[in-house]
């Protein structure tokens, strides 16, 4: 938040290809804190006026920056497996957020919140720097080791959702261990930017409530190691956040997700409707058939659905 104010700041780094995802994450974060006041603190590479407006049409009130990355080193870096070169944006949040901002929120843009953010901006980061969620595709011990870590279980967060203490990052020289690790190590991490953030903030950073966070492999199995326990991914409880993580996106032609159906209800809620069916290839039937196959898996996940 800002000092003085109540205003919740949220940060995002995108190209133009994520722009209609980052308009249905947007649209989900105030449909679901209808009395918030947001700063939309977005970290970009080349998303035109056009764009830009389309984004801030599904958030009318709400404040928005817009920041091109300028940053070489950021540049430089290339996509890498499904990871996009964007996703190294989140390191030049110290550089962009307000002065007054004490938190910051991250999101990844292949998201949507069920939850209102106003309490994910109050949650207790007991000392730390950043507040995330652990990774479930992930061996937490296995990284350590690999890494000289001190190996721990659950001691690996995913970095998609992130509660930064941004007072506490500037004053510690922000992200910079971070940025250095990964271009001496871009090739031998799997998740590119996470990882490099991981082995910077071993064993210091704090877990928060895992519904703030619910990853693929914690609703579907489909042949992947899942590396948490039902009662540490606290299955069962309505998820505050939905992650669309891995490969199988929501708008691809195959896409499949107990949870889709969310995606395309706050879709529908952007100027993008139309654009993203007509690339997923989405149908009428097409919808139905995926909400009674997730109508399915509600039964046997025992998960309750946000309305």
């Amino acid at each position: 938040m800002a000092s003085g104010s109540k205003e919740i700041v949220v940060a995002f780094g995108i190209d133009v290809n994520y722009a209609p995802h980052l308009a249905v994450v947007i649209a989900s974060v105030v449909a679901n804190a209808p009395h918030a006041r947001f700063r939309f603190m977005v970290i970009h590479e080349g998303v035109p006026a056009f764009d830009r407006a389309q984004v801030e049409s599904v958030a009318p009130g709400q404040a928005f920056e817009w920041h091109e990355i300028a940053d070489s080193r950021l540049l430089e870096m290339e996509s890498y497996n499904h990871i996009t070169r964007a996703s190294y944006f989140r390191f030049a949040i110290a550089t962009f957020a307000p002065a007054d901002a004490k938190r910051v929120i991250y999101l990844d843009s292949d998201l949507v919140v069920l939850g209102n953010l106003c309490e994910l901006a109050k949650v207790d980061l007991r000392g730390n720097m950043i507040g995330a969620v652990y990774d479930a595709a992930v061996d937490s011990e296995a990284f350590g080791v690999r890494w000289g870590l001190t190996p721990k279980r659950l001691s690996y967060f995913n970095s998609g959702v992130l509660v930064l203490d941004i007072e506490m990052i500037r004053n510690s020289g922000g992200f910079e261990p971070a940025i250095k690790t990964l271009k001496d190590h871009r090739d031998k991490f799997m998740f590119g930017d996470q990882c490099a953030l991981n082995v910077m903030m071993w064993d210091s950073w704090t877990p928060i409530d895992p519904t703030w966070n619910v990853q693929r492999r914690m609703v579907m199995r489909e042949g992947t190691p899942c590396y948490l326990a039902p009662e540490e991914m606290q299955a069962g409880q309505r998820p505050k956040i939905i992650h669309f993580t891995e490969t199988n996106k929501p708008w691809a032609v195959d896409g499949y997700h107990p949870f889709i159906w969310v995606y395309y209800k706050y879709l529908r809620r952007t100027p993008y409707w139309r654009s993203v069916n007509a690339k997923a290839k989405t149908t009428a039937v097409k919808h139905v058939r995926r909400y009674v196959k997730t109508a399915l898996n509600f039964a046997r996940l025992k998960m309750k659905a946000g309305q």
